[in-house]
């Protein structure tokens, strides 16, 4: 069933890329807004955040402590903190 899933998206976001690239997309401003948020709301370990962001791991936690960035979040099953690019990219934004 995962495998039936996963072709069925990547074949449908492979349709929506050639309509966009194409100028044909019918797509209005608030549906793009929501696929860009749901392909972003992925979860980041620290190692991926600080080579998102360009920073070393002293810098990520100097940021966490003044601020900047919020902490990480503890998922059921993780040992390491999460933290998801759409609100990283929420952060950098304001």
């Amino acid at each position: 069933m995962q495998k039936v899933l996963t072709k069925l998206l990547t074949r449908t976001m492979r349709e929506i890329a050639d309509k966009i690239d194409a100028g044909n997309s019918h797509l209005s401003e608030e549906e793009q807004s929501e696929i860009l948020a749901m392909l972003t709301h992925t979860a980041m370990s620290a190692e991926e955040v600080c080579e998102y962001l360009n920073i070393s791991r002293p810098t990520l936690t100097n940021h966490i402590r003044d601020g900047l960035i919020p902490k990480g979040r503890k998922l059921r099953g993780r040992k390491e903190l999460i933290w998801y690019k759409d609100e990283l990219i929420n952060v950098i934004k304001s």
